[in-house]
C-alpha cells in the first residue's frame, strides 16, 4: 500500500489534470526496497490517455508550484527531462552525488534555454512563418518537439529553419491559409505605431531614409506584441521614453523596428523603474503625515 501526504492533495490551486497526475507520480515512482524513480512526460500522458501537450504544461505547472522537481538523465534516446517529487522528508530526499552525473547545465540545450533567449527565437520563428506565408503553429510544433528531445544546438534559428524546410518538405499542412494569413497581418494600431516611430526616427535626424516597406517595421511591433504580451500603448511608452531626456542615451542601439523589438524588455523596464521622474507615495499617504511621526 502507497500513503499520500496530505501536504500533496490538502491544496486548492491544483487543476483537474495535475491531481490527476500526483498519485500516478506516487504510484509509479516508489518501489518498494528501491530508490525512488524519476518519470517521462510521455509515459504518464499514456498511462492517462491524455494529450502529451498538456501533460507537460501540468507537470511544468507543478514544478513551479514546487511540487516537483526536474531532472536532466541520459537514456537510451538521449538526453532526457525528467520528473520526481520534491523531497517531502529524509527518507524521499535524493542525495546530491546521485544527480551530479546525469544533470546537465549546457546552455545550448533546449530547456536551459534563457527566457531572453527563447523570446529571440519565438520572434525569429514568427517573422520566418509570415515572411515564407506558413502557420504560425509550425513553432508550437517545434517547440514541443524540442522540449521532448531537449536537443543540443549552437544555433536554434538555423534548427528552425532546417525545421520549417522538412515541414513543407514532407508536404505537412504548413501553408497557412488566406485566413490565417489575413489574422497574422499587424492592425491599424500596429501600423500607425511603426509610423509613429518613424516620424520620431525623422524628427531627430536628417540623414534618417523612411523605409521603403513600412509593413515590414509594423510586422516587427506586432511579433513585439504577440511574443512578449505587451500592448500597444505599452510600445508607444517606451518609444516616448527612447526619444525623451531619459532615454537619449540608449536611442542610438534602436535605429529600427527589429531593434526595438531585440531591446524593448530592457526600455520598458526603464520607463517602469522611472515613470515620470517622480517618487510616488501609495495611496492615502500623507508626506507630512510621515514627517510628523518623525
Amino acid at each position: 500500500m502507497i500513503v499520500i501526504p496530505s501536504s500533496l492533495i490538502d491544496r486548492d490551486d491544483l487543476t483537474l489534470l495535475e491531481r490527476a497526475l500526483l498519485p500516478l507520480i506516487v504510484r509509479h515512482s516508489f518501489v518498494w526496497g528501491g530508490q525512488s524513480k524519476a518519470l517521462s512526460a510521455s509515459f504518464l500522458a499514456e498511462l492517462l490517455r491524455h494529450s502529451s501537450r498538456e501533460v507537460v504544461e501540468a507537470l511544468d505547472s507543478l514544478v513551479v508550484k514546487k511540487m516537483l522537481k526536474t531532472t536532466r538523465e541520459k537514456t537510451a534516446d538521449g538526453v532526457m527531462i525528467l520528473y520526481r517529487l520534491e523531497p517531502i522528508a529524509p527518507s524521499v530526499s535524493i542525495p546530491e552525488t546521485a544527480l551530479v552525473a546525469t544533470q546537465y547545465s549546457d546552455s545550448n540545450y533546449y530547456l536551459n534555454l534563457s527566457n531572453e533567449t527563447f523570446e529571440e527565437l519565438h520572434g525569429y520563428a514568427l517573422e520566418v512563418c509570415d515572411r515564407e506565408g506558413l502557420r504560425r503553429e509550425v513553432f508550437d510544433d517545434f517547440n514541443f518537439h524540442q522540449r521532448s528531445q531537449n536537443r543540443r544546438s549552437f544555433d536554434w534559428h538555423a534548427e528552425f529553419e532546417k525545421w520549417v524546410r522538412r515541414e513543407v518538405a514532407s508536404k505537412a499542412p504548413a501553408i497557412a491559409t488566406p485566413s490565417q494569413l489575413e489574422e497574422n497581418k499587424p492592425t491599424s494600431a500596429e501600423f500607425e505605431m511603426a509610423q509613429y516611430f518613424i516620424r520620431r526616427l525623422s524628427s531627430i535626424d536628417p540623414q534618417f531614409k523612411e523605409p521603403f516597406d513600412v509593413m515590414s517595421w509594423a510586422k516587427q511591433i506586432k511579433i513585439l506584441i504577440d511574443t512578449q504580451g505587451y500592448s500597444v500603448l505599452d510600445v508607444k511608452t517606451g518609444i516616448d521614453w527612447l526619444f525623451s531626456a531619459k532615454g537619449d542615451w540608449f536611442r542610438p542601439n534602436v535605429p529600427d523596428a527589429y531593434h526595438l523589438r531585440k531591446h524593448f524588455k530592457r526600455l520598458i523596464a526603464h520607463t517602469r523603474s522611472f515613470r515620470e521622474g517622480t517618487t510616488r507615495l501609495p495611496d492615502g499617504v500623507n508626506i507630512f503625515d510621515i514627517i510628523g511621526r518623525e
